[in-house]
C-alpha cells in the first residue's frame, strides 16, 4: 500500500477543460450531392460499444477554411452531446477518432470533439476516464431531468478526472489493454458458444425429419394441414361486451417465442382493425424486421380463447394431424426465415411474407405419437438452451462489469 501511496503523490486531479487543446462541434447544412467534400460524425454514427461506424457517415459540402480549423484528427475523442435519447447520451461511450488519410471528417453539431492536450495527457487514457462509471455518474447529473437532453460543453469540461504523469498513463494504459484483451478473447468465445447453442434446434430438427423417407412420412404443404389466416367472420356472433385478449406484435418475445404479456380488451374495441386468433393458433410476424428476428408464438391462456393483435401477424391454425409445437418449433427455424425472406413483398422498411409463401411451405408430417414424442423431446433441449443463453447472458455481464473494475483500480493506482 505504501507503494500506491507513494505513486499517488504524483498525480494530480484535473478538469477536462485543463487537459484539452479544443473542443468543437458544428452545423453543416444537408447533403450536397455531388458537392460533397467532407464526411460528418452524426449521433447515429457513434456507436454504444465507442466506436464510430466510418463506413455510414454522409457528405456535406464544407468550407475549406472551416475544414482547416474543425476536421478530426488522430486521437481526438468523440462524444454524444445532444440526443433526443437521455440513455444515448449517459450510456453511449466517447469513442477516439482514428484518422483516415481518404477521407476529410468532421464532428455534427450534436456531437462534441475533444482535442487531448498530448503533453499532459494521453488520447487513450483520456478515452478510458471518459468511459469510466464516474464519468457517466457526472454526466447524468449535469443534463438533470430534460425532455431532450444536451450535454453543454461548459459543464462537461467541469468533469475531474486524475492524471498521473504520461509515463505512468503508458504503463497503466499497457496494462489496460492487455486485460481488457483477454477479456474481448473470451466474450468472443462465449459469443460463438451462444452462436453453436442456437444451432441446436436446427440440428435436431434437421436429424428427425432425415428419417422422414425411410419411416414413409408425408410431406405436406401448410395449407393442406393449417387453416391459415382463418377469417373473422368466426367471431361475428360473439357479443361486445366479450373479455378477449389484446396481443401487440411488441408483447411477443423473439428469444422466447412466446407471448409475454397481453391486454384484457372488449371485443368492440379490438373487433375492427387488428388479427383474430384463437387458443393454441400459431403467430408469425411477417414484416421486416419482426419477421427475421424470430417474432413468433402459439397463442395460449388467451381471454375466452379469443385473440386479436397486430394486423403485422400471419396466423396458422393447425389441424389434427398435426401438432401446433411442432409446426412452430419447424417456422422458427433461421432457415426458414431465411427463406421466407427471399419471398418479400413491398417497400423497404414495410416487407411484408405474402400469405402464399407459407401456403406452399412444406413439413414431414410423422404419425401423430411420434409427433408427441418429438416435441416431448425439442421441449427438452429447448428447456436446456434457454439455461445455456441464460448463463452466457450472466457471463457477459460478468465480464463487463470486470471491466469497470479494471477502469476503477486503475484511476485509484491499484494496476500494478
Amino acid at each position: 500500500m505504501t507503494n500506491i501511496n507513494n505513486l499517488l503523490k504524483t498525480w494530480q486531479i484535473k478538469k477536462l477543460g485543463e487537459v484539452c487543446k479544443q473542443y468543437f462541434s458544428g452545423t453543416w447544412g444537408e447533403d450536397p450531392g455531388d458537392r460533397g467534400n467532407v464526411f460528418i460524425v452524426r449521433v447515429s454514427d457513434v456507436e454504444d460499444e465507442g466506436v464510430i461506424d466510418y463506413d455510414s457517415l454522409p457528405l456535406r459540402y464544407v468550407e475549406n477554411e472551416k475544414i482547416a480549423k474543425y476536421q478530426l484528427r488522430n486521437g481526438d475523442i468523440v462524444i454524444v452531446k445532444s440526443s433526443g435519447s437521455k440513455k444515448k447520451i449517459i450510456s453511449g461511450k466517447a469513442a477516439m477518432f482514428i484518422a483516415d488519410r481518404e477521407k476529410k471528417i468532421l464532428a455534427s453539431n450534436f456531437v462534441l470533439a475533444i482535442r487531448p492536450d498530448r503533453k499532459s495527457v494521453l488520447p487513450k487514457w483520456l478515452l478510458f476516464c471518459l468511459n469510466s462509471d464516474s464519468a457517466k455518474q457526472f454526466v447524468e447529473k449535469i443534463i438533470g431531468i430534460t425532455t431532450y437532453p444536451n450535454l453543454k460543453p461548459q459543464e462537461y469540461l467541469k468533469m475531474q478526472i486524475p492524471l498521473p504523469p504520461i509515463i505512468e498513463q503508458l504503463r497503466i494504459v499497457k496494462k489496460i489493454e492487455e486485460l481488457f484483451e483477454k477479456i474481448d478473447k473470451a466474450r468472443k468465445l462465449k459469443e460463438e458458444a451462444i452462436k453453436e447453442t442456437e444451432n441446436f434446434i436446427p440440428s435436431a430438427l434437421n436429424q428427425i425429419f432425415s428419417r422422414a423417407k425411410k419411416e414413409g412420412w408425408s410431406r405436406e404443404k401448410l395449407e393442406d394441414i393449417c387453416i391459415i389466416n382463418p377469417s373473422k367472420a368466426e367471431i361475428k356472433p360473439l357479443p361486445d361486451s366479450l373479455d378477449v385478449s389484446f396481443v401487440p406484435m411488441s408483447a411477443v418475445s423473439e428469444e422466447t417465442g412466446t407471448i409475454v404479456s397481453s391486454e384484457v380488451r372488449k371485443l368492440k374495441e379490438v373487433r375492427k382493425g387488428y388479427t383474430y386468433f384463437k387458443e393454441r393458433d400459431i403467430l408469425f410476424a411477417k414484416i421486416t424486421p419482426c419477421m427475421e428476428n424470430g417474432k413468433s408464438a402459439i397463442a395460449k391462456n388467451l381471454k375466452n380463447g379469443i385473440g386479436l393483435g397486430s394486423t403485422e401477424f400471419h396466423v396458422l391454425r393447425p389441424s389434427e394431424k398435426i401438432l401446433a409445437e411442432l409446426i412452430h418449433f419447424f417456422i422458427r427455424q433461421k432457415a426458414f426465415r431465411e427463406e421466407a425472406k427471399r419471398y418479400f413483398t413491398g417497400t423497404a422498411g414495410q416487407k411484408r411474407v405474402p400469405e402464399e409463401f407459407l401456403k406452399n411451405a412444406t413439413i414431414w408430417v410423422p404419425p401423430i405419437k411420434e409427433q408427441h414424442r418429438i416435441v416431448k423431446y425439442l421441449d427438452s433441449l429447448q428447456s436446456k438452451v434457454g439455461s445455456l443463453k441464460k448463463l452466457q447472458a450472466e457471463t457477459q455481464k460478468e465480464m463487463e462489469d470486470l471491466k469497470k473494475s479494471i477502469l476503477d483500480r486503475a484511476f485509484k493506482g491499484e494496476l500494478v
